[in-house]
């Protein structure tokens, strides 16, 4: 995938992690026409995080890491589309800005993570894991990587502190933060 491109942006108080699924009730005809723009050209748009502003009307700002999004299901009723996206990889916003009330932004694409074993100090985990997977032997097949992404899209814990998780880019040590997450301890443990 290229390193360096425009995408449009949707913005929300919400985080989406690579691997991660997301589902979007969409209305707002600037994201209405991205939406669909995304379909037929089979082109992922980016997700960030508002850091602020609000959702609808223009004028929100983005977070400065998101993640790009693919559109994996879609259905919809009177004016309003509803679609489930899948997280794709992390981006850097290196500018941005509004055209026709849709952000757009040059971003970098970020490089895949280490393939790390999960280690022990976080085997409490796995058993979230298994519950989230539907499936103990699927635990297995995840690095550290694949396994912080899937908890800490699951993780109920304020945006702030999922956007800290997402720009991490050590999956043990993103593992350690979601443990400290849980056990009320904070994600800066």
């Amino acid at each position: 995938m290229e390193n360096d491109r425009v995408t449009p942006l949707f913005l929300l108080r919400t985080v989406l992690f690579p691997q991660g699924l997301l589902a979007l009730r969409v209305f707002e005809p600037r994201y209405l026409d991205m939406i669909s723009a995304s379909l037929r050209h089979g082109e992922d748009f980016g997700i960030c995080l508002i850091r602020s502003g609000e959702e609808i009307g223009q004028g929100a700002v983005p977070a400065g890491v998101g993640t790009l999004a693919r559109v994996v299901d879609w259905g919809g009723e009177a004016g309003v589309l509803h679609i489930q996206v899948e997280g794709q990889e992390r981006f850097s916003i290196v500018d941005w800005e509004y055209q026709r009330q849709l952000a757009q932004a040059r971003i970098k694409c970020w490089p895949a993570e280490p393939i790390l074993p999960i280690p022990r100090e976080v085997g409490d985990l796995l058993p979230i894991l298994a519950e989230l997977l539907g499936d103990a032997g699927a635990v297995r097949q995840l690095d550290a990587s694949r396994a912080g992404m899937h908890l800490a899209q699951a993780l109920p814990a304020p945006a702030e502190d999922k956007q800290r998780l997402l720009e991490l880019q050590d999956p043990l040590e993103r593992l350690r933060r979601i443990r400290a997450l849980l056990r009320g301890e904070g994600a800066q443990a």
